[in-house]
């Protein structure tokens, strides 16, 4: 995109209720020197062995010693934190297990725990920690390292004396070693403002010929997945939209009509022809336009047309991002680039395909504009998934090349799905400069956990897993923006379950959703607890006051 003058961003901003970026990083460490290391406490409650050091590692703890398990209970703790005036608190890292025969051992048990306390004791044991949900524990091989995923610190942990922590047990039969690096706890000032999107190939969703053979359960599982996500917007690929087969009215309908929208160009698909579609959350977001960009110019020899796979063409979606008053507008260009066949035909068309959409974008048109192309690029954003040519640069070199103007903001992450090998994802996002501020670092992921919330995910869903990217934005001098964050606890919870708020609820209407988007309670909350013990177990959507929040009913 063409870069923006001050003066220009000043004007625009303010014509859009002053956004701002609001990250802040409270704790970044990555245990990779000495110092590093040292800001953390040990504390051993049981056994010999203890958190050591390791420079090529980080923080490492192991039950083994002398040729032998030994049984322990170790804890890492980290320095104060002041969590008061902040959101989203988030704690991330990076962790792997070994050796291979014992990547498993205790995972079941709960050995590996991370945890959170708003008073710390100085005794772990004497200490009130509040476990951090979600943490992913999916490590395959032995010294494999994986992202733990985003984990939300609760309300119940905030404090201007907050710590977070890591607890490693072994037993006297089995051991494994647990090594731990690059922690870092981010949030975003109170009154910010944050929205999620994400990215799919929904795997030939819609189509009676190709993909899951369970068409019903198929559509069922995106919905689910959607719904558990719980982002703003989705942009999906692989979508056919007929009259017999209304895939984005039935998505709708099965996440709840009232709180979602959905579209999809062209509207009436064909059976099987694969087009790109937008589902969105109506409170959250407004479609203000959706269309092709099929005027783009020939490229690598080939006509713009026959480089989008014959016309399969990004899709333009252009949203409002809602808040209060305040709109924030945004273009989505979603694509699907021309598939790896075999020959080297396949790789030129999709390096024309977006020389060709590079030229549109660079235009007048959309140069000033939010842009976010996302989609299934069919290829890397550095280097190639091709084998047939001697091509090693990325198709997209040329968005990756203009740094100034865009940034490829999912080019480092590798793909958690091993069944072709170890390689780069080829779901990707990129994001125009007028958006650099707003985009939370490191913030893009692949949904590493969704298929274990889902039977047979690879089978009856897809075989892609989302992409999600969060981007956060703060208003100044408005305070209908200043809205109350919630959390709830305990997580995974047996009979009641507990709401703790920062600020006043101003609806305090609650409703409760299965992972089929099923309505399963609703009801005005009354006091701080929610009386659950009747549903069944299984994995909650609750929402309230225009939030959401998931959770585990044991």
């Amino acid at each position: 995109m063409q870069k923006i003058t001050h003066h220009f961003l000043v004007i625009a901003l303010a014509g859009f209720g002053m956004w701002l970026n609001a990250q802040t990083t409270v704790l970044n460490e990555t245990l990779l020197t000495q110092e590093s290391f040292n800001t953390f406490t040990r504390v051993s409650v049981s056994g010999a062995q203890e958190w050591s050091f390791s420079p090529q590692y980080g923080a490492v703890c192991s039950g083994y010693f002398n040729n032998q398990s030994n049984a322990n209970e170790d804890w890492l703790i980290s320095p104060e934190m002041n969590f008061l005036q902040i959101d989203d608190v988030t704690l991330t890292f990076n962790h792997t297990r070994g050796p291979g025969a014992m990547v498993s051992v205790g995972v079941a048990e709960g050995w590996y725990k991370a945890f959170a306390t708003a008073n710390y004791t100085g005794n772990p044991s004497t200490t009130s920690w509040v476990e951090l949900s979600g943490l992913n524990q999916s490590i395959t091989d032995g010294w494999q390292y994986i992202a733990s995923g985003n984990l939300e610190i609760p309300s119940l942990a905030k404090s201007a004396h907050s710590r977070i922590a890591f607890r490693y047990i072994s037993n006297a039969a089995q051991s494994a070693t647990w090594e731990i690096k690059n922690v870092k706890v981010t949030a975003v000032p109170q009154g910010t403002v944050s929205f999620r999107i994400t990215n799919w190939n929904a795997e030939w969703l819609g189509c009676t010929q190709f993909g899951p053979e369970n068409e019903s359960l198929q559509l069922s599982n995106v919905a689910s997945a959607m719904l558990l996500m719980d982002s703003d917007v989705y942009c999906l690929q692989e979508i056919s939209n007929t009259p017999s087969m209304p895939t984005i009215a039935s998505l709708v309908a099965q996440m709840g009509s009232t709180q979602w929208g959905g579209a999809i160009v062209p509207s009436n698909t064909g059976d099987c022809n694969q087009r790109q579609a937008i589902i969105y959350k109506k409170a959250r977001v407004q479609l203000v336009s959706s269309s092709e960009l099929n005027n783009g110019n020939p490229a690598q020899g080939n006509t713009y047309h026959y480089n989008w796979t014959s016309g399969r063409f990004p899709a333009l979606y252009n949203i409002n991002l809602l808040s209060g008053s305040t709109v924030i507008p945004v273009s989505l260009v979603n694509i699907h680039a021309k598939a790896e066949d075999g020959n080297e035909s396949s790789y030129i068309r999709r390096k024309g395909g977006s020389e060709g959409l590079k030229g549109i974008l660079d235009s007048p048109t959309y140069n000033s504009k939010n842009v976010i192309i996302l989609g299934d690029f069919n290829d890397y954003l550095i280097g190639t998934s091709s084998d047939v040519c001697n091509c090693t640069v990325s198709p997209y070199k040329n968005f990756i090349d203009d740094a100034g103007n865009y940034n490829g903001i999912t080019k480092d992450i590798t793909d958690v799905n091993t069944n072709w090998g170890i390689r780069p994802i080829i779901d990707n996002v990129v994001i125009s400069n007028e958006l650099a501020d707003n985009y939370v670092g490191s913030s893009a992921m692949q949904e590493a956990l969704l298929p274990n919330s889902i039977p047979d995910y690879y089978f009856t869903t897809s075989t892609h897993l989302p992409i999600t990217a969060v981007f956060q934005f703060e208003v100044l001098g408005t305070p209908e923006f200043q809205q109350a964050a919630w959390t709830v606890y305990p997580n995974p919870v047996k009979n009641e379950l507990n709401i703790t708020s920062t600020g006043t609820l101003e609806d305090k209407q609650t409703t409760i959703y299965d992972l089929t988007g099923r309505q399963v309670f609703t009801g005005r909350l009354s006091g701080e607890v929610i009386n659950v013990s009747a549903l069944p177990a299984g994995i909650y959507i609750l929402k309230l006051d225009g939030r959401s929040a998931r959770f585990v009913k044991e």
